[in-house]
């Protein structure tokens, strides 16, 4: 087990090798270096990245105190459901009411890959690919329907 300064700087080195990984890759493709992430235009949703000792995941999080904002921003995505996973070619698990390990619920529309570690640097080259691919479609996604996602809100 590491300690916890030791700990702390695998998963910097994995963040700052992954956006490295990425920034180059986007920059091929005519895209900005930096992922938009909490950039979306709506204050609410988020598009995010995990990666601990179990799992990686890439998606959306949609996260507000006013529950009803939440249920008609996740209901607006659920309508457009068929293009999302279209896009990313993969079905996502959809969670309408997802605790965060702070207790605070939100909503998650994700894919997950299962069976890596963030500890395990030999995992980091397959979690790089997984979410590179996925969330470039995602921020795809996102960008061709942010107006009609923006106006349900």
């Amino acid at each position: 087990m590491y300690k916890k300064e030791d700990a702390k700087k695998i998963r910097l080195e994995f963040w700052d090798r992954f956006e490295n990984y990425s920034a180059l890759r986007r920059r091929q493709k005519g895209k900005p270096a930096r992922w938009i992430l909490n950039k979306t235009g709506i204050h609410q949703l988020k598009l995010k990245f995990e990666f601990d000792q179990v799992h990686a995941s890439v998606g959306i999080d949609i996260e507000t105190r006013n529950t009803d904002r939440r249920l008609e921003l996740f209901s607006r995505l659920e309508e457009l459901k068929p293009v999302l996973e279209k896009t990313i070619g993969k079905e996502m698990i959809w969670e309408l009411d997802y605790i965060l390990p702070t207790g605070k619920s939100i909503s998650r529309i994700c894919l997950e890959r299962d069976d890596v570690n963030i500890y395990d640097k030999q995992s980091w080259p397959e979690v790089f690919s997984f979410f590179y691919k996925h969330m470039m479609k995602i921020e795809g996604f996102f960008e061709d329907y942010r107006e009609v996602i923006k106006n349900s809100v």
